[in-house]
């Protein structure tokens, strides 16, 4: 019975060694960086105003205008896709995507 006892704890430390292993070499998620290119306060809601590679036309913190950038996680990585994650969580509102940016710019 003792035998039976050491090899199901040997089996279940095994087990937790192993997930604890795996999980650790996982790679650690993205956030892609979207700089807001549009010039109006109102384009801010359009995800094909934004750009992964041109920077903002003024740089962040110049202003309080228009978001300088914003942070999505890397699954959205197209403008179609930054366009839905907009409208899913801002909808259409142009000063709620402005006011929850990490940075904001003059326009």
């Amino acid at each position: 019975m003792l035998n039976k006892l050491n090899l199901g704890l040997a089996a279940l430390v095994l087990g937790f060694g192993l997930t604890i292993t795996t999980s650790a070499f996982k790679s650690a998620k993205a956030d892609i960086q979207w700089n807001f290119i549009g010039t109006t306060l109102s384009q801010a809601t359009d995800g094909h105003q934004y750009s992964t590679t041109m920077s903002p036309p003024t740089s962040c913190n110049s202003g309080t205008a228009a978001p300088c950038y914003l942070l999505t996680p890397e699954t959205v990585d197209t403008q179609e896709k930054l366009d839905q994650y907009i409208e899913d969580t801002y909808g259409d509102n142009a000063a709620a995507v402005r006011d929850n940016a990490p940075a904001q710019r003059a326009l």
